[in-house]
């Protein structure tokens, strides 16, 4: 018996899995990239992740390369890796199911 995913009510759109990492942060970038679909620019997820820091977050955008890169070690035993459009500026982050 395979199981359907489940739909949002409002837009139509799978709901996204439930993955769990480990550190807040990675686990907050992973909740965000997870939530859409269509993915998210770094300049955007840096901005959602450290709004609520008194100094405004890291100076380097790679401080993210590296939160996702050590959350796609704990990803990959759950089936599922974030993978980017490109490298540097302009860099798109989605999650993906990893066939295997």
């Amino acid at each position: 018996m395979s199981r359907r995913p489940q739909i949002c009510l409002t837009c139509r759109r799978p709901l996204a899995p439930r993955l769990v990492v480990n550190g807040p942060v990675r686990q907050r970038i992973v909740n965000i990239i997870a939530d859409r679909p269509d993915g998210i620019a770094r300049t955007e997820l840096l901005d959602i992740v450290y709004a609520d820091s008194v100094d405004g977050g890291p100076n380097t955008p790679n401080t993210v390369s590296v939160l996702i890169h050590c959350a796609n070690q704990q990803l990959a035993e759950q089936g599922y890796r974030i993978e980017a459009s490109w490298r540097g500026r302009g860099a798109r982050y989605r999650l993906v199911k990893v066939v295997s």
